[in-house]
């Protein structure tokens, strides 16, 4: 437990006391989206538009933990492996277990800090007011849903080079989050385009943090269908990391 509290201590301020950019685009980024979208975008006061307000907070959520997995993750695992920071780590007598526990804790506590913040905004701008309840169940949807997210972010960190990554996550954030509907309602987009991004782990925790906010009763659908993602995510990442590990001995041997 020491050894995890000073890998955390040792993460947490060079990932994000002294990388203001990370703290930006998980945290600040997906706030300035809520605003945008309901005080300038869109404004009113009737019941539906209140609703629109609660659920768009789960969807910026959302939002920030895959920024957080994929941007975040993929890009910090791939630096500290192509400095040889991971190398390194294995060949300690702890290996790197606790350095990989570490950057999947940080980015969760990012995430749920998204919720906090993005509750203050709702509360301050919208007059969103949450129990406790309400947020014990948001949090729990939020550290089950990222997941499948830090697994996918795991596997991309293996690209070869970092411009390669970088479109990458271009090429899957942003259409992940259109089809999921994080931006906007899916029910606006063609019905094929629908059929695609219910089947998404993002759109599974965006509905499942909808109805614990308007207090409907949660769809077990919605877990199953996160769980089914963690499990091909994690068989998926598993395969990857074989492969690299296989092309590592060929390369050492030659």
């Amino acid at each position: 437990m020491i050894k995890i509290m000073k890998q955390l201590k040792f993460d947490a301020l060079r990932l994000v006391i002294r990388n203001k950019s990370f703290l930006f685009f998980t945290l600040l980024m997906p706030a300035g989206f809520y605003l945008l979208f309901t005080k300038v975008m869109v404004v009113g006061s009737n019941p539906e538009m209140h609703q629109f307000y609660m659920t768009y907070m789960g969807s910026m959520t959302i939002y920030s933990g895959v920024i957080g997995a994929i941007f975040g993750v993929a890009t910090i695992l791939k630096n500290d492996r192509d400095k040889g920071l991971i190398l390194l780590l294995q060949m300690t007598p702890s290996g790197s277990k606790n350095y990989y526990i570490s950057i999947y804790t940080i980015t969760m506590l990012l995430n749920l800090c998204a919720v906090m913040v993005l509750g203050v905004l709702a509360r301050i701008f919208n007059n969103i007011d949450l129990s406790l309840k309400q947020y014990f169940m948001i949090l729990l949807i939020v550290l089950v849903g990222q997941v499948p997210m830090l697994l996918l972010g795991t596997m991309m960190s293996y690209f070869k080079t970092q411009e390669t990554l970088s479109v990458a996550c271009n090429l899957v954030v942003f259409p992940l989050s259109i089809v999921s509907g994080l931006w906007w309602p899916i029910s606006t987009m063609p019905s094929w385009l629908q059929g695609i991004g219910k089947v998404m782990p993002t759109y599974f925790a965006n509905n499942l943090l909808g109805k614990a906010m308007l207090h409907d009763q949660l769809d077990l659908e919605g877990f199953y269908g996160i769980i089914t993602w963690i499990v091909l995510m994690g068989c998926m990442t598993i395969l990857v990391i074989k492969i690299q590990q296989k092309k590592g001995l060929r390369n050492s041997e030659a």
